[in-house]
């Protein structure tokens, strides 16, 4: 039952992401690469990239990986809708209804709050 919603909220979650980077001003297109559109993700969120790659590292070689994923979990509803929404209720929603949330904000509902400076790949 848990393996099944955690598969259908990161479906969700990568159906919703070519929507987010749209909305930031990155090609929808580069949502659709697996690596690419964590990476771009990040630089939308303005999160280091690096700080990705040591999270996935310690994700493989610490035996703490339900605590990591579960901060994880916790944590990336905030921050995408710090990123997208100025409502703090829309944060607690994604965080109960990440599966209704995350598509309504990504595609209809939302404006990009980090504006300003564009998004290089490298």
């Amino acid at each position: 039952m848990i393996s099944t919603v955690v598969i259908v909220y990161l479906a969700v979650l990568y159906l919703s992401i070519p929507g987010f980077l749209r909305k930031s001003g990155i090609k929808f297109y580069y949502g659709l690469i697996p690596i690419v559109n964590i990476y771009f993700l990040c630089k939308a969120l303005n999160m280091n990239p690096i700080l990705l790659i040591v999270y996935g590292l310690m994700l493989i070689f610490l035996p703490i990986r339900d605590l990591l994923m579960t901060t994880l979990i916790i944590f990336l509803p905030f921050l995408l809708m710090d990123a997208y929404e100025d409502n703090i209720l829309f944060s607690f929603a994604a965080l109960i209804l990440p599966f209704v949330v995350f598509p309504v904000v990504a595609y209809f509902h939302g404006t990009y709050n980090y504006g300003g400076e564009d998004i290089e790949f490298f």
